[in-house]
């Protein structure tokens, strides 16, 4: 039997504290029109190449949150409750979704997609979300725990060869940061470009927040921009 959690990250649901002004700005930021839905549930997709952004007016005040996807979400809740988690949520399901929460963590199974859920042209420098930030201060434990939860091995990674990185089939990877790559702890995940500079002339333009413009960490270029509510991205070049 195949393991029960797919090996990607479908969504990252980030928290905004005024989904009409959060959805105004990325669609600025990204040069996206905006859909207008038919019901209002308190978020707004954002789709990039691989791992779209969720954003969620009703998580304001926590820190983002990771979606991960199964195929099979009565498997998938019995893993986890194999695995005696600290907390473990009943399964939800709509006509859209069935999913349930395992240590802050969302696991769902998509039945259809909404119309905001279906891809959209990605925008030419800020297409792809490379890979996801997973901050610990325990970093063996928490390496440990996604590597159960996932079945695969943690390795160093490809860009940032000191830190630790689970890859996945399709999307971002999970890349697992001690402080070393980031001291504030915030920044959701990085963001890839093939041009560097221009993708900073770009969110600049737009209004994003810059404290430090380009600079190095780990020895990769980068920098570091926020939203109107502190959510913040790194960007790297890509290597492809």
């Amino acid at each position: 039997m195949s393991h029960p959690i797919s090996p990607r990250v479908p969504s990252v649901f980030v928290p905004v504290r005024d989904l009409k002004l959060a959805t105004e700005w990325y669609a600025n930021l990204l040069e996206r029109h905006i859909i207008p839905r038919e019901h209002e549930d308190g978020i707004y997709i954002f789709d990039f190449d691989g791992t779209e952004v969720i954003l969620d007016s009703n998580a304001w005040g926590s820190p983002s949150t990771i979606m991960f996807d199964t195929k099979d979400i009565a498997s998938a809740y019995d893993f986890c409750a194999g695995q005696r988690y600290d907390t473990l949520t009943d399964v939800f399901s709509d006509e859209y979704i069935s999913v349930f929460t395992v240590n802050s963590k969302l696991i769902c199974q998509a039945h259809r997609l909404t119309e905001s859920a279906k891809s959209k042209p990605a925008h030419a420098l800020l297409s792809k979300i490379g890979h996801v930030l997973i901050h610990t201060d325990t970093l063996n434990e928490t390496v440990e725990w996604y590597e159960t939860f996932f079945a695969r091995s943690a390795e160093p990674d490809s860009r940032f060869p000191e830190l630790h990185c689970i890859r996945l089939e399709k999307g971002a990877h999970l890349l697992f940061d001690d402080k070393r790559l980031c001291e504030s702890g915030k920044p959701v995940g990085i963001i890839e470009t093939f041009d560097l500079d221009a993708a900073l002339a770009h969110v600049q333009a737009k209004g994003a927040t810059v404290a430090r413009g380009m600079e190095t960490r780990m020895g990769v270029r980068c920098f570091v921009f926020g939203d109107t509510d502190g959510n913040e991205f790194i960007v790297c070049q890509t290597d492809v």
